[in-house]
């Protein structure tokens, strides 16, 4: 990741994770957050186990952690953020999205691994 970042990359794409390791002692949030410093958007995968307690990879709340479900079925969606941008995707909450509004982003460290 260190040569990326001083590749000057734009993206950082890891599909790899650390069972039951601090969040101060993970090496991918280490240095995905050193990649945030320099302004470069990280995504990692979630990890393929659970879902369960602490079964999470890759929770650090400066990474977009992505994950793979099994429901047969897809969901589109929009997020607007405070600034006003939207982005439009897919989504697992099959309910009006247009009664969700001004939820804000949480890190829950209890789940994490």
């Amino acid at each position: 990741m260190d040569q990326a970042i001083a590749d000057g990359v734009y993206v950082i794409s890891i599909s790899m994770g650390i069972d039951r390791v601090p969040l101060y002692e993970d090496p991918i949030a280490i240095a995905t957050f050193a990649a945030l410093e320099k302004g470069i958007f990280v995504s990692c995968s979630a990890g393929n186990v659970g879902p369960s307690l602490g079964s999470l990879h890759n929770g650090a709340p400066w990474i977009l952690t992505t994950s793979a479900g099994t429901v047969d079925r897809r969901f589109s969606g929009n997020l607007t953020l405070g600034n006003g941008r939207s982005f439009m995707g897919w989504t697992m909450f099959p309910g009006d999205v247009d009664q969700l509004e001004n939820f804000q982003l949480v890190y829950d460290k209890n789940i994490s691994a």
